[in-house]
């Protein structure tokens, strides 16, 4: 119901957050399928904490991790975006690319399709020349979208905020250049 786009797909639209999505981000971080790869479902509060910082880094950047809508519904159906990512690790500080969508709207390519377009959108629009992705190893759905918008995969390594959680700390690190 958001016309607004920062820019659009085929089928997506993504712009920066608004309230109208609060509840249907909060709904995406207790969905237990969603948040599989992640170490805990996220409450209200850092759900608000999360929208907020989107907020704020698309208005100093011109990026976020973007709340999407499908165009033909007009339905809020997650986030595709960038993010910066400053954990310490051999590939930080870097651009990176993520997504999360609601379980209802799996197994129809906009992980994919979305992932694309914010790459056209980083390289053409933003004038970036690297981003990168990350997940844990055991996270298949993120790497192979990872690798249909044609990222490499670069290294692994253990990401210093999963430690805690040996099933999740092993991850990929994937990268794409402007050229490539």
């Amino acid at each position: 119901m958001q016309n607004s786009y920062c820019f659009t797909s085929s089928r997506l639209g993504f712009r920066n957050w608004s309230e109208a999505d609060f509840k249907g981000l909060c709904a995406l971080n207790q969905d237990p399928e969603v948040m599989a790869y992640f170490p805990n479902l996220l409450s209200h509060e850092a759900s608000r904490d999360f929208m907020k910082r989107m907020q704020v880094k698309f208005e100093q950047k011109g990026y976020c991790y973007f709340a999407v809508d499908e165009l033909e519904s007009g339905f809020f159906i997650g986030f595709i975006g960038l993010s910066d990512q400053e954990f310490e690790s051999p590939f930080t500080p870097c651009v990176d690319i993520g997504w999360r969508l609601a379980r209802n709207f799996w197994g129809n390519g906009y992980a994919t399709e979305g992932a694309m377009r914010c790459l056209e959108y980083a390289f053409e629009d933003l004038g970036l020349e690297v981003i990168l992705s990350h997940c844990p190893v055991v996270n298949t759905r993120s790497w192979n979208v990872m690798e249909k918008i044609g990222m490499l995969r670069i290294g692994t390594f253990k990401h210093p905020v999963l430690k805690d959680y040996p099933k999740l700390e092993n991850c990929y690190c994937y990268e794409i250049r402007h050229d490539s």
